[in-house]
């Protein structure tokens, strides 16, 4: 769990960042905001897949070990 709390935390950094640059180059905020899901209007199929494949390497291997955590620590709490 710790990973995906870094991996949002540097998300919404990064965000922050590039809107905060834009704004201070004078391009209004929701013309910002457009900029930032411009990329993904413009994909097609095979590009959405890695983007999911990606996503999935960072989100699948937490959520994982947080279950397989739960699960072990119900087995001792029945023993």
């Amino acid at each position: 769990m710790k990973i995906l709390i870094i991996f949002f935390l540097s998300f919404l950094l990064t965000l922050s960042l590039v809107i905060m640059l834009d704004l201070m180059t004078g391009i209004q905020l929701s013309m910002s905001i457009r900029n930032l899901k411009n990329p993904f209007w413009v994909m097609t199929i095979p590009e959405y897949f890695i983007v999911f494949v990606l996503l999935s390497i960072v989100f699948v291997p937490p959520i994982a070990s947080f279950f397989k955590q739960r699960k072990q620590a119900k087995i001792r709490g029945k023993s």
